[in-house]
């Protein structure tokens, strides 16, 4: 008995490095989503062997796999506990006695002496200075000064000096890391998108990461992946960037810090909403509360299930350029007017509002609608410290009570006009169309058909007459409403805002609104509009927007509006 249990001891210290070499069976997830369970057996390249629990083996590739379980493979990499190499080859062994616990160990040094590892990049050679080869290409017909001037100089910070993203942190990444983690891009008719669905061409999206996970935890260099895959060795396979040799120490350091000190988008910056007493951020105030609350129905278009996402109304809000720049309905944000921004308004509605911004959740608390409210009236500047001169209002002179008066054309329109009454907005409501008052300090009305658009006919307007000196705002979008309805509309007196985006409307119809003295914005995307509208649209000097993409209209024809209206914004 004693023998045996001799025998079977002396077998387990021999399996015990084996045992313990084994990875345990885990839950493994793809970039898309889908997840198996597996054990980790070994690695080559950037290629992990993964053993399924149907005993098979399945070659994965690292990029496959989500931001989690790279993570894991790194460490597990790092730490030895798998080998390296194809185990299909690594089993291969010939068959010999059992070797004892040194010779083990002896056979286990030389096939690690086996193992050559990469060759360290070649370092780049140090052009002297004036040398042909250090000048760097600039594209045809471009102005040399003026492309040194729009890229970012690299300036690493000072030992005391705080951290600034655009200063210090982003001229690193436009040189070493944009090659392949920048905007999507179209090359031979196929677009580009950034590797491991990563960008770092902005603050903001370096911040956001990619679908696996975030790459940078202000604060807290132990989970900020991006400085764990520039300060591996260069032969590893992890390491980044993969070309051009490592970040030299300065770059690191500049990274390093710029991280603690919170991944700021500007040195000195609050890391708080609560701090705005300098003026409101957009990148610590406002961008924050969008990413929490806005960004899951206004963020980039992503692929699920084979489909294109996009966002919600056209509307992205991930960016400070995006959020600026509206969608084809026009802008959310009049600078410097939070009365007429649009995004102030749908987070202002009643709770019970079917309107209300966002949608899910409790609304915006008071404090976060006055930040907003705040930030617009600064001039919903990117940073606080840059300039805003408040436009001058496009005002009209309308004679009232014998006075000539200078207001902006609603808030006047409303002073002339007394509140519909509650029976008269009723009735309204029952053509289908969400009738609501623009402010609370005057009376006029917004009417759109957003909901079941496309059963909207021409009959639908007739509800709205009762109250349609009232109405300043009306979005027909999206509606079946032909001609006829604008022989409607014209009757609409105080009308300034008109939507017929994605109507059948025509040339014709658009003769119906020529005389419209307050007209301003008029939406007509993919409308059946052509150049025959052009000397109807270019009489109507009020207007101050007008959206013709994707109509009918030629270059010519919009040549030929704006000379005619050269103050007015043309969309094409």
């Amino acid at each position: 008995m004693a023998g045996r249990w001799a025998v079977f001891l002396s077998v387990l210290v021999l399996l015990l490095p084996v045992i313990r070499a084994q990875e345990a069976f885990r839950t493994f997830t793809t970039n898309t989503g889908q997840a198996f369970a597996g054990r980790l057996v070994s690695y080559e390249g950037q290629t992990f062997y993964i053993e399924g629990k149907d005993k098979k083996l399945y070659p994965v590739p690292f990029k496959q796999l989500s931001a989690n379980d790279q993570k894991y493979l790194i460490q597990v990499a790092q730490l030895g506990k798998v080998p390296k190499g194809d185990p299909r080859t690594l089993n291969k062994k010939d068959p010999s006695p059992t070797p004892s616990t040194d010779e083990t160990a002896k056979d286990s040094d030389s096939t690690e002496e086996k193992i050559v590892a990469k060759p360290a990049p070649k370092p780049k050679p140090k052009l002297r200075s004036g040398s042909f080869f250090a000048y760097k290409p600039v594209n045809l017909g471009q102005d040399p000064s003026l492309a040194l001037e729009s890229k970012q100089v690299s300036v690493l910070p000072g030992p005391d000096e705080p951290v600034d993203f655009k200063r210090h942190v982003l001229p690193i990444l436009e040189e070493r890391c944009n090659s392949c983690h920048n905007a999507p891009y179209d090359k031979n008719g196929r677009t580009i998108h950034p590797k491991a669905g990563l960008r770092l061409d902005t603050y903001e999206w370096v911040m956001k990461g990619n679908l696996d996970n975030t790459v940078v935890e202000a604060g807290n260099l132990e989970d900020s992946y991006l400085y764990e895959v520039i300060t591996l060795t260069e032969d590893d396979d992890m390491f980044m960037p993969p070309k051009g040799g490592a970040l030299t120490p300065e770059q690191i350091d500049a990274i390093k810090r710029w991280i603690e000190e919170g991944a700021k988008p500007s040195a000195g910056t609050a890391d708080t909403t609560s701090d705005m007493t300098n003026g409101i951020s957009f990148h610590d105030h406002i961008f924050p509360l969008l990413e929490e609350r806005c960004l899951d129905c206004h963020g980039e278009p992503y692929v699920k299930n084979g489909r294109t996402i996009h966002p919600k109304a056209g509307l992205r809000l991930d960016t400070y350029e995006w959020v600026i720049k509206g969608n084809l309905d026009g802008t959310i944000i009049e600078k410097g007017n939070f009365e007429e921004s649009t995004l102030f308004a749908v987070i202002t509605l009643d709770s019970d509002d079917p309107e209300i911004m966002p949608p899910k959740g409790d609304p915006l608390t008071e404090e976060e609608i006055n930040m907003v409210k705040q930030w617009i009236t600064e001039g919903a500047k990117e940073n606080p410290t840059d300039t805003f001169d408040k436009p001058v209002e496009n005002n009209v002179e309308i004679a009232s009570d014998g006075v000539n008066k200078k207001e902006s054309i609603v808030d006047l329109l409303a002073k002339r006009l007394k509140a519909p009454s509650k029976p008269q907005m009723e009735a309204a409501q029952k053509s289908g169309a969400l009738v609501t008052l623009l402010s609370n300090r005057h009376s006029m009305i917004r009417a759109e058909f957003s909901s079941g658009p496309n059963l909207i006919k021409d009959d639908a307007i007739g509800a709205l007459s009762g109250i349609k000196n009232n109405i300043s705002h009306l979005d027909l979008s999206r509606t079946s409403v032909t001609d006829s309805v604008l022989g409607e509309v014209k009757k609409f007196n105080n009308l300034t805002w008109l939507n017929l985006k994605d109507t059948s409307v025509t040339d014709r119809g658009i003769q119906n609104i020529s005389k419209m003295p307050y007209l301003t914005y008029l939406n007509l995307v993919s409308s059946k509009i052509s150049d025959n509208s052009i000397e109807t649209l270019a009489s109507i000097k009020t207007l101050q927007e007008v959206y013709l993409w994707n109509s009918e209209v030629t270059e010519n024809g919009i040549k030929r509006l704006r000379s005619a209206l050269p103050d007015a914004k043309i969309l094409f």
